[in-house]
Parts: C-alpha cells; structure tokens; sequence
C-alpha cells in the first residue's frame, strides 16, 4: 500500500484543526489572529513567523512525514 502525506499550510486555529481533520501535517504561520501556543494547541506540528520562515525550516517537516 502506498502512503501519501500531506501538509496544511494555515494562519489560523482553523486551518490546523482542518489539516487534523484531513489526517495532513499543519504548518502554522503567525500572520493571522491568535499566537504561538493556539496554533500547536489546535495540532500545528510546527509553528513559523513567515513564509520565509516556513521555507528555511521546510526539510524538518518533511523528515517527520
């Protein structure tokens, strides 16, 4: 059986709790409403202040898939 992964790139708690949902990494970015902890509350594997950010850091997340 072939296994697929996948990540759900978000802004908010409800981009995480969706990307739970769907069984998908989360990837919380800091751009929209709340903080740090509501996003690794609500399932983000990591957290990043920015798209730049993100991408600096984006083979770390691919090594937990």
């Amino acid at each position: 059986m072939n296994r697929t992964h996948a990540a759900v790139v978000g802004d908010s708690v409800w981009g995480m709790l969706a990307a739970r949902r769907a069984r998908a990494l989360g990837i919380g970015l800091l751009s929209g409403d709340g903080g740090e902890s509501e996003r690794a509350c609500a399932g983000a594997l990591r957290v990043s202040r920015g798209s730049a950010d993100m991408l600096k850091r984006i083979d770390g997340v691919a090594a937990r898939a």
